[in-house]
């Protein structure tokens, strides 16, 4: 018998494939998300830093040397570092310069009148500056001992041709001598007889030209201990 009668139709089911099929996975891996869409509107950029200001230019080498340089502040005055003696000395001078207008004398004029009846008397006081001339070169002295002694402490940079202290020692000592002159030869008059009563003019010292001999002896002082210390 011919086999060809028994092969398959078309149409009918072939025989299962020989080939298996692959085994299928036991689980599928889950899908990554997708990163989300960036956004399309555009963020505003910070403000950028301000520019510094360019440095001035330096001035020109010309200018520089031209410029004067800043000047050093002047030294302050110590009134702790003045001695005493410059004090005493000083502080004299002022007061024998206030004291000329002061009351040198005192002037009394006094009347008896005749018969018993009684006195009749009257006073009167005068500076120093109306006395005379005398009070009047006092009053320079002591201005121009006051001068010496500014010049010594303030002007550093003048030089007196006699130390300050021995100025005014001498002019010290003139100005006492003219104080001591005029205690006195104070002025005074005799007393006068008149219509048969006697008018008597007497003048004594006053407090004023005491004190003027006091603050030229201080002058006096003070310059004397002032050359002692510088000498030593």
């Amino acid at each position: 018998m011919s086999t060809e009668g028994n092969d398959p139709t078309p149409g009918e089911n072939a025989g299962p494939d020989p080939t298996p099929d692959p085994a299928p996975t036991e689980s599928a891996a889950p899908a990554e998300p997708s990163p989300p869409a960036p956004d399309p509107t555009p963020e505003p950029e910070p403000d950028p830093a301000p520019t510094p200001p360019p440095p001035p230019p330096p001035p020109a080498a010309e200018s520089t040397a031209s410029a004067p340089g800043p000047s050093a502040p002047a030294a302050s005055f110590d009134v702790a570092a003045v001695p005493r003696s410059v004090w005493i000395s000083a502080g004299g001078a002022l007061v024998l310069l206030i004291s000329v207008f002061f009351s040198w004398y005192t002037a009394t004029a006094s009347v008896s009148l005749p018969g018993g009846a009684g006195s009749l008397s009257r006073s009167a006081s005068g500076s120093g500056w109306d006395s005379g001339d005398g009070a009047k070169l006092v009053a320079l002295l002591a201005l121009v001992i006051l001068a010496v002694w500014a010049v010594d402490l303030f002007a550093d940079n003048v030089t007196l041709p006699f130390p300050a202290s021995l100025v005014a020692l001498v002019l010290g000592a003139v100005a006492l001598l003219v104080c001591v002159v005029k205690f006195f030869s104070k002025p005074g008059g005799p007393d006068l007889t008149s219509f048969g009563g006697t008018l008597h003019f007497s003048v004594s010292v006053a407090w004023g030209l005491y004190v003027a001999i006091v603050a030229a002896i201080a002058v006096i002082v003070g310059a004397y201990m002032h050359m002692n210390e510088t000498s030593s």
